[in-house]
């Protein structure tokens, strides 16, 4: 575990920390820059798609990655990539028992940020399901579905036919699925998540900063998290209900949004 300092830049909270975060053994790391290369031709297209539509599209797919009562005294802040092997072996072993005895008990709000690492080739586009099932509000059950068949899908050189069954099984609207996935409306949001984590020296998946303060790294299990969130839950200065703030919103194409590349 390890403790951060304080963010200095309000556009970073509360992804910003003062330098690169030590990665533990269960951890994907990133080990060459361009992390998000797709994003940055993705957002490029979903511009050339029409402003109008990304306008509608951003908040929503933004809105949807939140995951708990926006009173929770506790915001864990989750650094994932969906074909990275230690974030499913979070998801297999811990996030139900987080989701059942913290989020769905009102104290904790989870929110999930995207890290597509360079070797990871179909994360990208797993991100970009998992958002565009978000716009039609079913983010949390996409993610779900994307973790729970990582095995099956990570590697094949095109996952896209695999993700749009999903979204049918979902019972999503299924052209709205198809326009928002093939135009890449949501890749402003993965752009600023990037560029975000890149410039916070986060570089590893997945990694969980616990209301601003608190770093965890790798395949946490429960017990370990369970008992960060009860020492935030108890201590005097923990933030208010309601008062952590969010991570900032996807920028628009053209106003100097997107990311460098991750170290």
């Amino acid at each position: 575990m390890t403790r951060p300092s304080l963010f200095s830049r309000a556009r970073l909270a509360p992804l910003a920390l003062a330098g690169a975060l030590a990665l533990l053994g269960s951890a994907c790391g990133a080990q060459e820059p361009a992390a998000q290369q797709g994003a940055q031709q993705g957002a490029q297209r979903g511009a050339a798609a029409g402003q109008a539509a990304l306008d509608s599209v951003l908040p929503r797919a933004d809105r949807g990655r939140y995951k708990g009562a926006d009173s929770a005294r506790v915001t864990i802040v989750e650094i994932s990539d969906f074909q990275c092997p230690y974030c499913r072996q979070w998801f297999e072993q811990t996030y139900a028992r987080l989701d059942s005895a913290y989020i769905r008990t009102g104290r904790v709000k989870l929110i999930f940020i995207h890290y597509p690492l360079p070797n990871h080739q179909q994360a990208y586009p797993a991100s970009k399901a998992a958002l565009c099932a978000g716009v039609q509000g079913k983010f949390w059950p996409m993610h779900d579905r994307i973790f729970a068949t990582q095995r099956e899908w990570s590697g094949q050189s095109n996952p896209a036919e695999r993700f749009a069954r999903y979204a049918t099984e979902l019972r999503l609207d299924a052209a709205a699925y198809r326009d928002c996935y093939e135009n890449d409306r949501v890749a402003p949001v993965i752009v600023n998540d990037v560029s975000n984590v890149t410039g916070a020296g986060v570089q590893g998946t997945p990694t969980f900063i616990i209301n601003g303060r608190e770093v965890l790294n790798g395949a946490v299990g429960f017990d370990e998290m369970a008992r960060v969130i009860d020492a935030q839950l108890a201590a005097p200065g923990a933030p208010p209900a309601g008062g952590q703030p969010a991570p900032p919103p996807a920028q628009q194409p053209g106003a100097g949004g997107g990311g460098t590349g991750g170290t």
